[in-house]
């Protein structure tokens, strides 16, 4: 195959901008509603005097590599354009500090070795920060973290970014926000369908125990409990084919080397994306089936669910409740 031009690089750039910014546009006017029907709801009680109303608090998820972070820049430049003051900030900012997740991965579960799945985040910074943000009230610090620190692992770093009142809109990303624990007869199917059968829809985890799936599951119920009460309306950037996110992070880890900055190598990487796999299996088809728990603030579908195929483009979308 001949190698690109710059000019066929440009065009190529171009599309991919464009598409970007289509999808932009349609969460945007996605947000836009929520936000409307929200202020809507609250008009008959309203603020206290001289305070201002609550933001909109939208949670988007998808895997990773799928654009979760782009989205929330994107959309926060959309949306301030358009006098709508927007922050954002990503469920990776949360993980907890390097020495917690050291101590984290000696406890057994190889699920939990590395930072990613459910009990690997600081679930009650979260809920402060968003508690905060909600009450809109004071300048709220947005948590960070760093994932080039102690060899790639990450480390927590000091905020830089800072939320004053009033905030219109706050923006939550994460590749597992959203995903709810399996009750008892949910978990004993799916532990059946990675024993006793052969679907390729459980092969990631037939590699780790039932107690290790069990502890991840049980962690999410933290999760439940302190953030998603506080979410009002999600996008789910959705995949079919979940083999893609190897390629995607992929892609994610050689534009960090392309910085210079420290990264995976490539079995690293891909012993690193597979332990996100058992999150996928569990989680995604109680999604399809019922949907994101939210804040129950908005009287209509609060979900717009966004089909992507390998190319990260948009090939179908949806509204869910």
């Amino acid at each position: 195959m001949p190698a690109l031009t710059s000019l066929d690089r440009a065009r190529q750039q171009r599309v991919i901008q464009q598409r970007a910014a289509d999808r932009v546009r349609q969460v945007a006017r996605f947000v836009m509603r929520c936000l409307e029907q929200k202020r809507a709801g609250a008009g008959s009680a309203g603020p206290s005097e001289g305070a201002a109303a609550p933001p909109l608090v939208v949670g988007i998820n998808g895997p990773q590599g799928s654009g979760k972070s782009t989205m929330v820049r994107l959309l926060a430049e959309h949306l301030g354009a358009r006098r709508v003051t927007t922050v954002g900030f990503s469920l990776d900012d949360l993980y907890l500090p390097a020495a917690e997740q050291d101590r984290l991965a000696q406890a057994g579960n190889p699920l939990l070795r590395f930072r990613g799945q459910p009990g690997t985040h600081d679930v009650e910074l979260g809920r402060r920060t968003l508690a905060a943000l909600v009450r809109n009230q004071e300048a709220t610090a947005l948590p960070a973290y760093d994932k080039s620190l102690c060899s790639g692992r990450g480390d927590r770093i000091a905020s830089h970014q800072w939320a004053r009142p009033p905030v219109d809109v706050v923006l939550l990303e994460g590749w597992c926000l959203g995903f709810r624990s399996l009750d008892a007869a949910e978990f004993a199917r799916f532990i059946d369908g990675v024993r006793n059968s052969d679907s390729p829809l459980f092969k990631h985890s037939r590699r780790h125990t039932d107690a290790s799936l069990a502890e991840v599951n049980a962690n999410l119920r933290a999760y439940e409990r302190a953030l998603y009460p506080l979410i009002d309306a999600w996008v789910w950037l959705r995949v079919t084919d979940l083999d893609v996110v190897f390629r995607w992070r992929k892609d994610q880890e050689d534009a960090l080397a392309a910085q210079g900055r420290p990264t995976l190598f490539d079995s690293q990487l891909e012993d690193f994306v597979a332990r996100f796999m058992p999150g996928y299996e569990m989680a995604l088809p109680k999604l399809d089936a019922h949907g994101f728990v939210s804040s129950a603030q908005l009287p209509a579908s609060s979900t717009l669910r966004l089909h992507l195929d390998p190319e990260r483009n948009v090939a179908a979308w949806d509204h869910m409740r």
